[in-house]
């Protein structure tokens, strides 16, 4: 009898990133987690700005910043085999360098078109506006004590 195949939940983060000099809220700093064991997975984010985005992958690890959490949202599944291959494709997605309306909110979207094209179980029912209302929707139940990591 063959062995059944592992799957890992994809889920898209968000967390909290202050405010600006002016008081108003900064962008949620949106990652691609993939929880692997109680409290760890992967996580894939974009760290810098506009002129030194690099990607940071954090493997077998809690959250990156559990205390700015702000919500997470299921986007699809991946084989447990199939992690190098997921990883070397998320490191294929063009970053956009000097252009500041683009962010990691972007980048992740970018990375989930790219990762459904490419074959991985990432849902085709997700389009951009969906996920910020969903994400927006998140923020609110955190703030209302509905939601906790």
């Amino acid at each position: 009898m063959p062995t059944p195949i592992t799957y890992y939940n994809v889920e898209l983060v968000q967390f909290w990133r202050g405010r600006n000099e002016r008081g108003l809220a900064n962008p949620l700093h949106w990652a691609i987690h993939v929880p692997t064991g109680h409290g760890i997975g992967n996580t894939y984010h974009l760290l810098g700005d506009s002129e030194t985005y690099t990607v940071e992958y954090r493997r077998q690890r809690p959250h990156v910043e559990p205390s700015a959490w702000r919500g997470s949202f299921k986007v699809g599944r991946v084989a447990a085999h199939r992690l190098g291959e997921f990883e070397r494709d998320i490191s294929r997605v063009h970053i956009i360098w000097d252009d500041p309306a683009w962010n990691s909110q972007n980048w992740v979207w970018d990375v989930l078109r790219h990762l459904r094209h490419r074959g991985f179980d990432i849902s085709w029912e997700l389009y951009l506006g969906m996920l910020q209302t969903q994400m927006c929707c998140l923020v609110e139940a955190w703030e209302y004590g509905h939601i906790n990591l």
